[in-house]
């Protein structure tokens, strides 16, 4: 029987079974279990897990189409591995927060010129 009474087990075990969703195109029930793992690391206070598992939210909510939301953990993830002193780690989330508001930017931009044709 696994352990679970070890966070670290238990968030392994949630990280495993959000990439198994993920991979199934279960976007959902990977952000749940990202979730759940999420809560798990701050209620122990792991800031290094709780930024690995915000990476890994945020790319699932950029594949399920939810950019602000991705844009708002990779925000998160950024600001503690500077605390870290993380700098690669803090460039990488950096590039990954740049291609999320790009995106948004460009999803925003769609409604706004088909607004302006259809007002035409």
């Amino acid at each position: 029987m696994l352990d679970l009474t070890n966070h670290r087990i238990a968030a392994e075990t949630l990280t495993d079974l959000a990439g198994v969703h993920a991979r199934r195109g279960a976007l959902r029930d990977a952000i749940v279990c990202y979730e759940r793992c999420l809560a798990t690391m701050r209620a122990h206070g792991d800031r290094d897990g709780e930024a690995q598992t915000l990476a890994s939210l945020a790319g699932v909510f950029l594949r399920s189409g939810r950019r602000a939301d991705a844009i708002d953990c990779y925000d998160s993830c950024g600001r503690i591995l500077r605390e870290h002193g993380d700098r690669s780690g803090a460039t990488q989330t950096l590039r990954d927060l740049e291609v999320a508001m790009r995106d948004l930017g460009a999803a925003q931009a769609v409604p706004a010129r088909s607004n302006a044709r259809t007002a035409s």
